[in-house]
């Protein structure tokens, strides 16, 4: 099978697998990554696989439109084929549409779906010939439901987005969630092990982007070469968005400080915490899923640092003997900053899940209260957009807790990201960048 042709192939048969268990993409495209075919087809088979997943609805929508049949009634095969063949067509500029329509016509023919193909061809061939009959809601009279077709959200999430920032903002928003998101990378071990770190990559021929807030980082569509350089292997530089450097930043231990990274999978932030604080220093990693805390223990082992406690316990139960000075707590949430990477979320996360989320949240900031010394910083770190998991969780934590205050950083990076009430918060359509909001939460009186 030629690899454009196993390409698709591999992208069907997954998103056949996504239909049938409703979610689970990172187990099903881990299982694409080590398909054992060559890296330009793994990479294909990706990018359709995850780019169905992220504009299911808008091709849906399309496909209804050359359909009588409702489209939730056809075969899984059927569909996934649509989908396939759809998203070539209307969202990869660079393949051939004879291309897109065969192979895709050509994988259900050789699974012994003859009549089928012949239906999915029709369709195909016709969107082909007339797109301008797929029509989407005018966005002046349904602004709702064109965002959600269009743009391929769910209603929930479009009617949020719209009340809560109006229709600008929330378009503005789905267009940077629906972009490939920049890969970041940061070095550690200071400016001298980055000078080398950046020397050596670019000797590989590797072209890098600095980050734009911070020293450190750079973004780089060169993924696969990165991750299998040497300095990559020696642990001189982790993936590391920049959304997820800035908490450390405005928790700003000291050297030689001792930090409780709280929730600390799959690890980071530990590492980076790790390396700030330096070997006289030290890092307390605490996380509830063991195989989840494995991933932090063979973060810190290959970045070689040996300052880290690695415990296994969940954050509501963990009981120290002793205060921490500095806490960071990256609480689980929606994760719906990270909508650009985890395509899934947007079918796969449902409304009622955010309120859920919001009382262990807070319950968890109430627990990391309770391990601060006098005098002690707590980061509260999500990477989500919504206000009921950020703002409300602060406003709600400071009512029941007055020995703690909100402060600012004197930290001339984190200002782009000042909010209200000594917020932060970054977005991927004004910064460019993973979206989430954080907040440094201190004991004790105002010197």
């Amino acid at each position: 099978m030629k690899g454009r042709t196993l390409s698709r192939s591999l992208a069907w048969t997954a998103l056949l697998e996504f239909q049938k268990t409703e979610g689970d993409l990172d187990r099903i495209l881990d299982d694409l990554a080590h398909s054992g075919i060559p890296e330009r087809d793994r990479a294909l088979a990706w990018e359709i696989t995850k780019g169905v997943v992220k504009y299911m609805r808008k091709l849906d929508y399309v496909a209804q439109s050359f359909m009588k049949a409702p489209i939730g009634k056809q075969k899984p095969g059927v569909v996934a084929a649509l989908r396939t063949g759809l998203y070539q067509l209307t969202e990869m500029a660079g393949i051939a549409q004879y291309a897109a329509v065969d192979e895709t016509v050509g994988l259900l023919s050789e699974t012994g779906m003859k009549r089928d193909a012949g239906f999915v061809n029709a369709v195909l061939r016709a969107y082909i010939r007339e797109p301008e009959k797929a029509k989407f809601p005018d966005k002046t009279a349904e602004p709702g439901r064109f965002l959600g077709t269009y743009y391929s959200y769910p209603d929930w999430l479009v009617k949020r987005w719209l009340k809560r920032l109006g229709f600008d903002e929330a378009e503005r928003i789905m267009i940077a969630f629906n972009r490939r998101p920049p890969v970041f990378f940061k070095t550690l071990a200071g400016e001298a092990s980055a000078e080398s770190v950046l020397r050596t990559l670019g000797e590989l021929g590797i072209t890098i982007e600095p980050g734009k807030f911070m020293p450190g980082y750079f973004s780089s569509t060169q993924v696969y070469e990165i991750l299998n350089s040497e300095p990559f292997h020696q642990g001189r530089l982790i993936a590391q968005d920049e959304s997820q450097g800035l908490p450390i930043q405005l928790l700003d231990p000291t050297k030689g400080a001792v930090v409780l990274d709280l929730c600390s999978a799959p690890g980071g932030k530990t590492v980076a915490l790790a390396d700030i604080v330096g070997p006289e220093g030290k890092v307390v990693s605490v996380d509830r899923d063991y195989k989840r805390l494995e991933f932090v223990k063979q973060a810190a082992a290959r970045a070689g640092l040996a300052n880290v406690e690695f415990i296994c316990d969940d954050v509501l139960q963990f009981a120290p003997e002793r205060k921490f000075g500095y806490i960071l707590l990256d609480v689980p949430c929606s994760g719906l900053g990270t909508l650009w990477s985890n395509v899934d979320i947007r079918w796969t996360k449902k409304e009622s899940d955010i309120k859920t989320l919001a009382r262990l949240q807070l319950k968890m900031l109430e627990k990391a209260a309770q391990l601060a010394a006098n005098g002690g910083r707590i980061v509260y770190s999500t990477c989500t957009t919504e206000p009921d998991e950020i703002e409300n969780i602060v406003a709600d934590f400071l009512k029941n807790n007055r020995q703690f205050r909100t402060e600012r950083s004197k930290n001339d990076m984190l200002k782009p990201f000042e909010e209200p009430d000594s917020l932060y918060r970054t977005w991927p359509h004004k910064h460019g960048i993973g979206g989430g909001g954080f907040a440094l939460l201190v004991k004790g009186d105002e010197n």
